[in-house]
């Protein structure tokens, strides 16, 4: 015999309401294979979301927010969730460090620790 999991709040149950609801129209609308490849999610789970047994992942809710325009009543996928893409690998080195020479840099102490750690020490002085 199934024993009851654990109860959700009432706030999660309105998102899962509204869910339920948009997803059945994109089912209905799309049909329910194209609307699981737009969001990324395979057809079992799609169907769960349109059924209301699961909660979708926040990157699925951002999926459904940008790519069919929907406004979650109560939640901003955007602000729990920011992905920014790079557009450069320069964009992954701090600006700083484009003034760095190697002369700035110095190796105080390279040794091990333990089996599997290596610790090295530097120094670095920043052009002011």
């Amino acid at each position: 015999m199934k024993t009851p999991g654990r109860k959700r709040p009432p706030d999660a149950e309105f998102l899962l309401s509204q869910i339920k609801d948009v997803f059945k129209k994109k089912k209905d609308e799309l049909g329910a294979e194209r609307a699981a490849k737009q969001l990324n999610v395979c057809l079992a789970s799609f169907y769960k979301y349109v059924n209301g047994t699961n909660l979708p992942d926040m990157k699925v809710l951002r999926n459904a927010e940008e790519k069919w325009g929907i406004k979650w009543k109560y939640l901003d996928a955007s602000e729990v969730l920011k992905i920014q893409k790079v557009r450069t690998p320069e964009q992954l080195v701090f600006s700083f460090l484009d003034a760095l020479h190697e002369e700035d840099v110095e190796v105080v102490e390279v040794g091990p620790v333990g089996k599997s750690v290596l610790r090295v020490m530097l120094k670095i002085r920043f052009p002011t």
